[in-house]
């Protein structure tokens, strides 16, 4: 679908132009899923399907969405053929992520998502400056007569104001109150985003609610007491008790534009209209990430391997874990490589019996 810049604006009353367009070609800005997550938009679809009306989105010339993504999802699941959109441009992807950020000021927001806008706020600022520090370099340097492709950097009042008084700025900005406060904060943000990333779905759930459901003092204390469960014991034994979810799923591949993802057995699959968790609930071939044995009954049987039970201390689990996944490999095949390699520095075996 073409846009006519022309015609987005009326030339007489420069006012916008609304035009409807099929929701199939409208794309979710990649920013509002970080921010504000995966809203349950059920409430919506009753509303809209009751008044047959929804207000219309703001959309970029490259049709993605700025604001509306609720209503998107919600005219999506009743199958509308078209939705009112009005078009705007932008200059580039920052002035679109502070739309963004604009157009949600007034709705109510948790406290994880107050984070997440300040720390998006805080990318507008750090590139603002930069754009202005790259426009005051090349005026002096035409002043000075020299080449404008040279780099003069300025010392800016935004840049030496110091951490206190930014993170001050930013919290005031979402209504965190303190810096300080939006610093404890964020720190628990940062928890649920690695437990999430590891598997730990109880513990970032656990984390989450007491962030937005409590108070950010309770999170805070509950993150510094917080002891991560293993999710198996890896023999198998504890597998009924995982909750299955494509996110602690052994086929589970890459995100895709933060609506989707690759499941290496089933290909792309939507989040829109069931979630990771349900999915995982009703797959039959779900596996568990951590138990490298499950799934592989039907396999051609393979010689039994030594076993040898090691016991780490928790916190190495994460490290671990993420050595393995920069390596390609599954953790039991990292530590036995590990392994090796440690007897073949110690000469405890020949480099040959890798083989």
């Amino acid at each position: 679908m073409s846009i006519n810049h022309s015609e987005i604006y009326s030339h007489q009353s420069m006012q916008p132009i609304v035009s409807q367009v099929a929701p199939s070609t409208l794309s979710p800005h990649p920013c509002n899923a970080e921010i504000y997550g995966d809203e349950a938009v059920s409430d919506l679809v009753e509303l809209i399907r009751q008044s047959g009306w929804v207000k219309p989105l703001v959309v970029t010339t490259n049709h993605v969405i700025i604001s509306g993504h609720r209503r998107w999802k919600a005219v999506r699941l009743l199958q509308w053929e078209a939705i009112p959109v009005e078009y705007r441009e932008f200059m580039d992807k920052t002035a679109e992520l502070e739309a963004l950020l604009l157009e949600n000021a007034n709705r109510v927001k948790t406290v994880e998502q107050k984070v997440r806008e300040a720390q998006a706020w805080k990318e507008i600022e750090t590139q603002k400056a930069r754009e202005r520090q790259q426009q005051a370099a090349r005026l002096t340097n035409q002043k000075l007569g020299r080449n404008t492709d040279q780099t003069l950097c300025e010392n800016f009042r935004t840049a030496s104001q110091g951490k206190g008084r930014t993170v001050d700025r930013l919290a005031e900005r979402v209504g965190l109150g303190s810096g300080r406060t939006y610093e404890k904060a964020a720190k628990v943000v940062k928890a649920i985003d690695h437990q999430t990333s590891q598997g730990n779905l109880e513990a970032a759930a656990t984390l989450r609610q007491a962030l937005n459901s409590k108070s950010i003092h309770a999170a805070h204390q509950l993150l510094a007491s917080l002891t991560i469960p293993s999710n198996t014991s890896h023999n198998g034994s504890d597998t009924a008790s995982i909750q299955r979810s494509c996110w602690n799923c052994q086929h589970r591949g890459e995100s895709i534009e933060n609506h989707s993802f690759w499941c290496n057995r089933l290909g792309t699959l939507s989040l829109l209209t069931k979630d990771a968790n349900t999915r995982g609930t009703e797959c039959k071939l779900w596996s568990d990430r951590w138990n490298p044995t499950q799934g592989k009954e039907n396999q051609n049987p393979q010689p039994k391997n030594y076993i040898l039970t090691l016991s780490f201390d928790p916190q190495l689990r994460p490290l671990f874990e993420d050595a393995a996944r920069h390596a390609g490999m599954s953790v039991v095949d990292w530590a036995n490589h590990q392994l090796l390699l440690a007897a073949c520095v110690t000469n405890l075996i020949s480099p040959s019996r890798s083989t």
